[in-house]
């Protein structure tokens, strides 16, 4: 039985709705901490090349245009903060992409240890390897780890088809 679905013989739905809403949380948290993630990368002026050549590729649009559809879940932001965040983004200060990757690292944190209280299940378990496997990019980023490369951040979307590992090199 998949961990959403209905039980028999008077078990409430009341756990199962918990369960929902903490994954609905979880990725909430996920998108704030990649918005977070990507605006350092921008002030850095590592996501200019990366959006011109990484998502050129028909087949990667088709796949993960719709993969979002399949669970529900809430905005990440809510809708008056967009027009801000190109603003933000345009007119950083030098050095302000470390506070962007801590309040990044800060949000995949808060991940961790939800996805530690949830009950284990198979795509928890995978979003778990994502999340701290981005938690360590992060802290390698916020010490200075390959600062003056100029190679854009790679999404590796092996492990989990809807949240991706950030690989920096």
């Amino acid at each position: 039985k998949q961990w959403y679905q209905r039980r028999v013989r008077g078990k409430k739905l009341e756990r199962n709705h918990q369960m929902v809403l903490q994954m609905a949380e979880v990725y909430q948290t996920i998108s704030r901490a990649y918005i977070k993630a990507f605006e350092g990368f921008a002030v850095q002026g590592k996501l200019n090349q990366f959006l011109e050549r990484r998502f050129d590729d028909e087949s990667l649009r088709f796949k993960h245009r719709f993969a979002p559809f399949n669970i529900a879940i809430p905005m990440p932001l809510e809708v008056t903060s967009y027009p801000t965040l190109r603003f933000i983004v345009d007119n950083a200060p030098e050095g302000r992409e470390s506070e962007l990757f801590k309040e990044s690292l800060h949000h995949f944190t808060n991940v961790k240890g939800t996805l530690e209280k949830i009950p284990p299940q198979q795509s928890a378990d995978h979003l778990a390897k994502v999340v701290k496997m981005n938690c360590v990019q992060l802290g390698l980023l916020i010490n200075g780890h390959c600062k003056d490369s100029a190679n854009p951040p790679i999404l590796d979307f092996s492990v989990c088809h809807n949240v991706p590992f950030l690989k920096i090199t």
